[in-house]
């Protein structure tokens, strides 16, 4: 979601919580989750095919049309981490997890794989090739910046900027003391965003406030037929 958006649909998503909350609750209650399960539930977002198929592509573009498929993914995870620091939003809407080698995005992982999320994949595909056998994945085609801020272009040209250069091991070395890194041993992990949001310094008053926002504009996308 572009973040110019953002404020018109917190305050439609506020009116519209407040109007329809009992009934909500009344229907979670009937699948049997209480009001206080729901209100416990991790923040999470909706991943943006085409936006962060634009993202990704913008960061491929500075670096001349591909990039090393593990420097590339740090970099997009690092401008979501940007985001949610400015905003309390990442711009592509992935979920973070936590890997042997550091925090990732899962879906953008998954899709630098042949043979996976078909369904995304006839987006994504496009624009964003699988990663080759030298793990590097290339640029196909130019989706363009139409869902992209100027903001958010902003953090993708800092972004490359400040990573353009590290090599693997100094990647793995930086990610690996952020505040929100856990050791992860052969597997991956769910990496909340209200620890990414503590990580950035954001108190409990502005996580609890942050997870509202996003429960409300959830709710109104949701009404409104986005997702």
């Amino acid at each position: 979601m572009n973040s110019r958006k953002r404020p018109f649909l917190a305050k439609v998503g506020k009116w519209l919580t407040e109007c329809i909350r009992s009934i909500k609750l009344a229907l979670y209650k009937a699948d049997c989750i209480s009001q206080g399960d729901y209100l416990k539930e991790n923040m999470n977002f909706t991943f943006n095919p085409r936006k962060s198929a634009q993202a990704g592509a913008y960061l491929l573009k500075l670096n001349g049309g591909d990039m090393d498929k593990y420097k590339w993914i740090k970099m997009l995870y690092w401008s979501d981490r940007e985001s949610l620091a400015k905003w309390n939003e990442p711009i592509t809407g992935d979920r973070p997890v936590s890997m042997p080698h550091g925090q990732v995005l899962e879906t953008v992982y998954d899709l630098t794989k042949s043979g996976t999320l078909p369904s995304i994949k006839q987006i994504w595909g496009k624009y964003i090739s699988d990663a080759d056998e030298e793990n590097r994945v290339s640029l196909n085609n130019d989706p363009g910046v139409d869902e992209l801020s100027r903001a958010e272009i902003a953090i993708l040209e800092s972004t490359y900027a400040k990573f353009k250069d590290f090599t693997f091991g100094r990647l793995k070395k930086f990610f690996a003391e952020l505040a929100e890194h856990e050791n992860v041993e052969g597997t991956s992990k769910v990496l909340p965003i209200e620890r990414i949001l503590k990580a950035l310094g954001k108190t409990e008053d502005q996580i609890q406030e942050a997870e509202k926002e996003q429960n409300d504009i959830r709710l109104t996308d949701m009404i409104l037929g986005g997702g």
